[in-house]
């Protein structure tokens, strides 16, 4: 009995393998992926479209880039403007001290002169 309990697993086994090695072979077949040239043209295809993609980024970015230059640059001239028109400011007002400083000097001169 023990004997005709092997035959019957051991069959049971070898027509199991063969229906999973048949419906494995209809499954690859219906899902296979595409053949290797329809592969890499796939693969071409999506690299130049990463390719296009990173192309508009980086015009992107230099676009940006170009603007936030112009707008510091812009900003670099308003503030030497402000600069200058603050220092030219100061400037005046110190002349006009000092001038005034020698205008009181002269009037005390002239005063302890005419004692």
């Amino acid at each position: 009995m023990d004997q005709d309990g092997r035959n019957g697993s051991g069959l049971g086994f070898f027509s199991g393998f063969v229906i999973g090695g048949l419906v494995g072979a209809i499954v690859a077949v219906v899902l296979a992926p595409q053949s290797g040239e329809e592969t890499r043209d796939l693969i071409r295809g999506k690299a130049n479209e990463m390719k296009g993609k990173a192309m508009d980024l980086a015009s992107d970015l230099k676009d940006r880039a170009s603007t936030v230059a112009d707008d510091l640059r812009s900003q670099a001239d308003q503030l030497g403007k402000r600069g200058r028109d603050t220092f030219d400011t100061l400037r005046n007002r110190a002349e006009d001290a000092v001038d005034t400083g020698r205008e009181a000097r002269q009037s005390k001169m002239q005063e302890y002169e005419n004692e």
